[in-house]
C-alpha cells in the first residue's frame, strides 16, 4: 500500500507540533544565526531579494498550474536556499532574511504535495516550514504555515485537530499579526466549524474574518507577500463553502456567484474548485442543469492544471448527483468526466 496519500501526524501529535513551535518561537528573538567570514560568498540583500522574487513567482504560477507542475521546482528552490545557510557568510539580519525565505519555500513544498494528495510529504514539509521560521523569527509565517497544516488535516476528516493548530496560530499572534493573515485563520476556522456542523460557530468565525479584512487597509505595515491570495472573493469564496458543508444552499449561492465573478481568472485550481461547490449548492437545492453547467466548468478548468486535488474535489461534487443517477443530463456529465480519469 502507497502510504505518501495518508496523513502521518494527526491528533495529540500534531498539537504537540504546534505547541513546540510556540513554545520555540517565545524564545526565537535571543538567537543569533549570523556566522563569520570563513565560508562561502558573502550574501547581500540584493541577492536576498531576488531569491525573494523567485518565490513570490513560484506563488503565482501554483494559481495556474498547481503543484502537479511545480512541486519539483520547489523542492530545487528549497535545496538551494538550504545550500546557501550551509555554505554562505551572512550577518544575523541577513541570515534571519534567509530563513524566511527557507520558511517559505518549505511551505510552499508542503503545499505543492498537499495539492497532488501526497499528504505525509506535505506534512514533513511543513513541519520543516514551522522549524525554519523560529531561526528566522517570523511568527506571522509559522502562524500561516499552521493554518495551511489546518486545511490539509480538516479536509482530511479532522476538524477538531485542524481547529487546534487555529487556536496555537491565533492565541500567539493576540492582538497583534497582520488583520490579513487574521482574517484568513478566522476564515479556516469557520470552515473546520462546518465541517464539524457546527454552525453558530462557523458564524461567528465568519463575521470575525469579515471585521478583520476591513481593519487590513488601515494596518500600517501593510502585508507580507505570501498573503496576497486571501481579498474578499477568497473570503466569501471560503463562507460559501462553509454554507455548501451546512447544507444551506440559499446562503452559499450568493457567495460564491461574488468570488467567481470577481476572482482572476489565473486563479485556475480555485475556480475550478469553487465552480464545484456551486455545483453542489444547486445540487442541494435541487437544480439538476445548474449543477451539471458548475460541474461541467469545474471539468474544463481542471484540464489545465491536472491538480489531484480539484479532480477528487469535482468527484465528489459528481457524487452529490446521485439521486440523479438514471438521468441523461448526469450521463452526459459522466462522458465529460472521461476527460481527467486519468
Amino acid at each position: 500500500m502507497d502510504r505518501r496519500g495518508f496523513l502521518t501526524v494527526t491528533g495529540a501529535s500534531l498539537l504537540g507540533v504546534a505547541t513546540e513551535w510556540a513554545s520555540s518561537m517565545a524564545s526565537a528573538k535571543a538567537a543569533t544565526v549570523g556566522v563569520p567570514a570563513l565560508r562561502g560568498e558573502h550574501l547581500s540583500r540584493d541577492v536576498l531579494g531576488r531569491l525573494g522574487s523567485r518565490l513570490a513567482e513560484l506563488r503565482r504560477l501554483d494559481d495556474v498550474f498547481g503543484g502537479t507542475d511545480l512541486r519539483h521546482l520547489a523542492r530545487a528552490e528549497l535545496r538551494w536556499l538550504s545550500t546557501l545557510a550551509d555554505t554562505a557568510t551572512y550577518d544575523d539580519a541577513t541570515g534571519r532574511a534567509l530563513f524566511a525565505h527557507i520558511t517559505e519555500a518549505a511551505r510552499l513544498c508542503g503545499w505543492l504535495h498537499f495539492d497532488v494528495a501526497q499528504h505525509a510529504a506535505a506534512q514533513e514539509h511543513y513541519v520543516t516550514a514551522l522549524r525554519s521560521s523560529v531561526t528566522a523569527n517570523a511568527p506571522e509565517a509559522g502562524a500561516h504555515i499552521l493554518a495551511c497544516m489546518s486545511f490539509q488535516v480538516m479536509l482530511n476528516g479532522h476538524p477538531h485537530d485542524a481547529l487546534s493548530l487555529l487556536e496555537t496560530a491565533s492565541d500567539y499572534l493576540g492582538r497583534g499579526g497582520n488583520s490579513q493573515l487574521k482574517a484568513m485563520i478566522a476564515s479556516r476556522k469557520a470552515r473546520a466549524h462546518a465541517i464539524a456542523h457546527e454552525a453558530r460557530e462557523c458564524g461567528h468565525q465568519l463575521n470575525l474574518a469579515e471585521r478583520y479584512l476591513d481593519a487590513a487597509d488601515t494596518d500600517v505595515d501593510g502585508a507580507p507577500d505570501w498573503i496576497y491570495y486571501f481579498d474578499q472573493a477568497e473570503l466569501d469564496a471560503q463562507a460559501g463553502a462553509c454554507w455548501v458543508s451546512l447544507a444551506r444552499p440559499e446562503r452559499a449561492r450568493p457567495l460564491i456567484d461574488s468570488a467567481l465573478s470577481t476572482m482572476s481568472p489565473d486563479y485556475v485550481r480555485d475556480r475550478t474548485i469553487y465552480h464545484v461547490r456551486s455545483a453542489q449548492a444547486h445540487a442541494d437545492a435541487g437544480e439538476l442543469d445548474m449543477a451539471c453547467r458548475d460541474l461541467t466548468a469545474a471539468i474544463d478548468l481542471a484540464t489545465q492544471t491536472h491538480s489531484v486535488r480539484s479532480i477528487d474535489t469535482i468527484r465528489a461534487g459528481r457524487a452529490r448527483l446521485s439521486p440523479y443517477q438514471r438521468d441523461p443530463r448526469v450521463h452526459a456529465l459522466d462522458q465529460q468526466l472521461q476527460r481527467i480519469a486519468s
